[in-house]
């Protein structure tokens, strides 16, 4: 009887480890960058995960991407206020200084997937 109890759990053990595949991690990406109030100031594109690992209901992966930026910086003020906008306005004056529609950037940073029950999202 122990056999067929063990044999039961395999499906649910294989559940536990499941880790999302790149796709889902790409389009929870995107879906957060779209969510975004920087969105109408750039885009994101150019996804890529570099490497990855579960940690309890996380995955932490390490992704690339690069950032277009679709406005100049004088079209939006930016001031402190902007620190609750989903990448933060002013952190993106801070990070990239003066920037214009067409400028692009590079990165590749450490992002927190969480599962949810509709689906995998970006940790904010």
């Amino acid at each position: 009887m122990n056999k067929h109890i063990g044999i039961a759990m395999i499906p649910f053990l294989a559940g536990c480890t499941e880790i999302p595949n790149d796709t889902i991690l790409e389009h929870a990406f995107y879906s957060a960058a779209q969510s975004s109030k920087a969105n109408t100031i750039l885009t994101v594109d150019n996804f890529a995960k570099v490497s990855g690992y579960k940690k309890y209901d996380q995955y932490i992966a390490e992704v690339s991407y690069d950032i277009r930026f679709i406005q100049n910086q004088e079209n939006y003020e930016v001031n402190t206020k902007t620190h609750d906008s989903g990448l933060g306005l002013h952190a993106l004056s801070m990070e990239y200084g003066h920037y214009k529609a067409g400028d692009m950037s590079s990165n590749q940073q450490q992002v927190i997937f969480i599962k949810t029950s509709n689906g995998w999202k970006v940790k904010a």
